[in-house]
């Protein structure tokens, strides 16, 4: 027996390295999925990846509030339906506060907190009517303990966090679920150079108790959980998917 038997899902960075293990992961559990980005090759070269009639591109800048809030009724077009919503998509730089301009701060917060409002926004009433919808927020290790050089990425994530509560609150005794997963360091085809550095790669594996860094599939497994029906008594919760780092202190020799 499938988990989403035939939903419909929407991924957002479905053409990133996280959106297409969300993406696939959905699939293989028996949904629909569309793919969400402002990437068309990307996109293009993500539905090659997939190889599954069922994952279809949808170009979409999450930047312009118009496009983002029109994305759930093209899907619904399309389908004849949307059940899940995944917000994933996010942008961040690594910049001290000093030197972060006012405008990358906002730029961030509006790819990183303010698109998923805009969906979630949209998504709303078409799963308040049909009486049933799953939101999943991608929210991050950084939106749960401050990470050097990450003050706009860390505060939009934390805001995402409690937009995620705040929907749960307002909006479960309707039949809605919204919950959050918080990846921790993830190697993926973007950032798979960051991992060939032994220094940081040793650091990673010394303040993580499971001894390893993220993938794709780590991340998309919740993900999965949370959207589907096995997760019916959880809402508004964030499950950090770091690998114990936001446990505690656990390196050693200190």
């Amino acid at each position: 027996m499938t988990t989403f038997e035939n939903d419909v899902a929407v991924v957002t960075g479905a053409a990133g390295g996280i959106g297409v293990g969300i993406c696939r992961a959905l699939l293989d559990a028996g949904a629909r999925v569309a793919l969400a980005d402002v990437d068309a090759d990307g996109l293009d070269r993500a539905v090659e990846e997939l190889g599954d009639a069922r994952a279809v591109p949808f170009v979409v800048d999450l930047g312009d509030d118009e496009q983002t809030a029109g994305l759930p009724e093209r899907v619904r077009d399309h389908f004849g339906g949307l059940d899940v919503l995944v917000n994933n998509a996010g942008i961040r730089q690594v910049t001290e506060i000093a030197d972060l301009t006012p405008s990358e701060w906002r730029r961030t917060l509006d790819i990183n907190l303010v698109a998923p409002f805009v969906l979630i926004r949209a998504v709303l009433p078409g799963m308040v009517e049909q009486g049933r919808g799953k939101i999943v927020n991608i929210a991050s290790l950084a939106g749960l303990t401050a990470v050097r050089g990450r003050a706009a990425y860390g505060a939009a994530k934390a805001g995402l966090i409690m937009l995620t509560r705040s929907v749960a609150i307002e909006f479960g005794s309707r039949g809605i679920w919204c919950n959050a997963v918080a990846p921790g360091v993830v190697e993926t085809p973007m950032t798979s150079s960051f991992f060939q550095d032994p220094a940081v790669t040793e650091s990673l594996v010394q303040v993580t108790p499971v001894g390893r860094w993220g993938r794709p599939k780590d991340i998309a497994a919740p993900v999965i959980f949370l959207a589907g029906r096995a997760s019916d008594f959880i809402n508004g919760v964030t499950v950090p998917a770091d690998g114990g780092w936001t446990a505690g202190y656990h390196a050693v020799g200190v």
